[in-house]
């Protein structure tokens, strides 16, 4: 199947021909792409290939809406149709809010609709001398309906108990924990496993609150209501997702996962995560109500808002909150500040005059691709402790000192690195680290400090003999261009009051059982599941094909349905330290 076809003429066309006026005794396709969360597609497409080899594609654009046509022939033939990236070796960001529906319809009557998403892959036959539209073959196709599974996979840390502390020491030295058994549930059963650089071993507690005022949940059984996705922080592997279901849901399944209210107006998921760094996604149409419709991580917001966060030493700490509309069409400017150590030797002075800090900061700045000396300062300067103890570099007339230093730069512009994500920012500033400490041990870099302390008539920085940087640590980041964060109102608890058997009531929801902790607790190695089949090289599609030798019935359909997706659905400014 060749994709070179591809052009904006034949996209004209193919969109004028597929809105054609269909006559009332003509039989046609009426395909609807979705974007569940509203962002558009991140460079998918739909794409239909015709008989005669001509190639038309389309998707949904950020805030655009849903993308419908009809599509309408007299030329008999098989019409292939997928959902796919161009680049086979590409992982889109969010694939699995990829939405779409075929309907064979006969102008007004609806014969048999077919629901896929990312991957999915149809091959209808028509028959112009029948007027018949039939599927011949398909693979991994979704439910045309599906009942709310408000937590899927997602639960609880197991909590330690007294007898395996004793049995820990014995336990093997990096033995893996099990992963969590979804067999029971239609969950497609993949564990995705991320490297020890990326994400810790699940050990720390966390749950997401759903709220809705109408009492009739978010979810939909067509998929097109609300949902949260908890994803990594490339946005391409999407480890568990959930939703607030109503008494016709199927509801959470034990106090590890989970509880939701059976009028639907309440919830929450219990989630057990590792330190790294992660997107939280909650689809649907946001409101003027000031509500809220989630609450986590210490902060709570409505529907189509995207909250960055990260988990570090046993907490969860908020990074950033951005909206729909931002997100298509506003920019983010994400101010890092750094601040690091200089160690210089052979100093004729024990102190560095404030008026010669700007030879220091200009060759630092001359030092890093992407910093300016003006946003270089130098902090303070102080004797290292072996200066102070060797009464020979006194009488040499030499010194040892330590210059404390700050920068500041825009991750965005400068790096083209997202700074909503903590772990990109944190890998950059390693990467800076290591380039500055290999300028800096450098014996130019000492050199260009004596050459220039020369012409400034800086005589205490012109025998510098060794320079070396000792630290570069990340300081704090701030965001220009999101919304700002309202802290949450849920009471925090501790380890023995969740797994205790009292209720806890709040009032200003008027819900039970709904708290948020983040304390770290000594769980198991325990896998993360992923919730799709795929990984960061490119999608693995699971294997579920038809018998192409014969028409696809309804029934067959339903019995073969791989839906990674749904498996476990049964200008502001703020400012985060990371010293948090």
């Amino acid at each position: 199947m060749s994709l070179s076809l591809i052009g904006v003429a034949l996209l004209t066309w193919y969109m004028s021909a597929a809105t054609a006026t269909c006559s009332s005794n003509r039989t046609c396709l009426d395909i609807q792409l979705v974007d569940m969360y509203g962002d558009g597609w991140d460079g998918e497409k739909f794409f239909i290939e015709t008989p005669w080899d001509e190639m038309f594609s389309d998707a949904p654009t950020c805030a655009g809406g849903p993308v419908s046509h009809t599509f309408c022939t007299d030329a008999s033939g098989n019409y292939p149709m997928l959902l796919i990236h161009e680049n086979e070796s590409y992982t889109p960001e969010n694939y699995w809010e990829d939405l779409f529906t075929v309907s064979v319809s006969k102008c007004n009557e609806t014969v048999a609709t077919y629901t896929g998403g990312y991957n999915s892959t149809m091959i209808f036959n028509y028959d112009a001398s029948m007027d018949e539209w039939s599927v011949v073959y398909w693979e991994n196709l979704w439910e045309n309906e599906k009942s709310c599974d408000a937590c899927g996979d997602a639960r609880a840390c197991k909590p330690k108990s007294k007898k395996s502390k004793k049995k820990s020491k014995k336990a093997k030295k990096g033995a893996p924990g099990k992963p969590i058994d979804s067999s029971g549930s239609n969950s497609t059963k993949t564990s995705k496993k991320k490297s020890e650089a990326e994400y810790g071993p699940p050990a720390v507690n966390a749950r997401v609150s759903m709220f809705d005022d109408d009492k009739s949940g978010w979810w939909r059984d067509n998929y097109r209501g609300a949902s949260w996705y908890l994803a990594d922080d490339r946005r391409t592997t999407l480890f568990h997702t959930g939703s607030l279901c109503s008494q016709t849901g199927k509801g959470a399944r034990g106090k590890a996962r989970g509880k939701h209210s059976k009028s639907g107006t309440s919830g929450y998921c219990n989630l057990c995560l590792g330190d790294g760094s992660y997107s939280m996604r909650f689809s649907g149409e946001s409101s003027d109500t000031t509500d809220p419709a989630w609450d986590f991580c210490g902060v709570q917001g409505g529907h189509s808002q995207e909250l960055t966060f990260h988990v570090k030493k046993g907490k969860c700490i908020a990074d950033s909150l951005l909206g729909l509309e931002a997100d298509c069409y506003g920019t983010v400017v994400s101010t890092v500040v750094v601040s690091g150590v200089l160690n210089l030797v052979g100093l004729t002075s024990e102190f560095v005059e404030s008026s010669q800090f700007s030879i220091l900061s200009a060759l630092l700045a001359d030092s890093v691709v992407g910093w300016d000396s003006k946003n270089v300062e130098i902090l303070s300067t102080t004797l290292t402790s072996r200066a102070l103890s060797t009464p020979e570099m006194r009488r040499l007339a030499e010194f040892d000192v330590d210059v404390q230093f700050s920068a500041s730069f825009e991750s965005e512009t400068d790096y083209g690195v997202e700074g909503r994500m903590y772990s990109k920012v944190k890998s950059l500033v390693a990467t800076l680290e290591d380039s500055l400490s290999s300028k800096v041990s450098s014996q130019g870099f000492s050199v260009s400090l004596g050459q220039s302390a020369l012409l400034a008539g800086a005589v205490s920085l012109e025998k510098i003999q060794n320079a070396e940087l000792v630290s570069l640590d990340l300081e704090s980041i701030s965001y220009e261009g999101v919304q700002t964060m309202q802290a949450s109102t849920l009471p925090a608890f501790d380890d023995s009051q969740y797994w205790g058997s009292s209720v806890m009531s709040v009032s200003f929801y008027n819900v039970e059982s709904l708290a948020v902790f983040f304390v770290a607790v000594a769980a198991g190695f325990v896998a993360f599941v992923g919730l799709v089949s795929h990984s960061v090289n490119g999608y693995k599609s699971v294997s579920q094909l038809s018998d192409s030798q014969h028409e696809v019935l309804p029934s067959e359909m339903d019995s073969t349905i791989s839906n990674p997706m749904t498996a476990n659905n049964s200008s502001q400014r703020t400012e985060i330290a990371s010293s948090l």
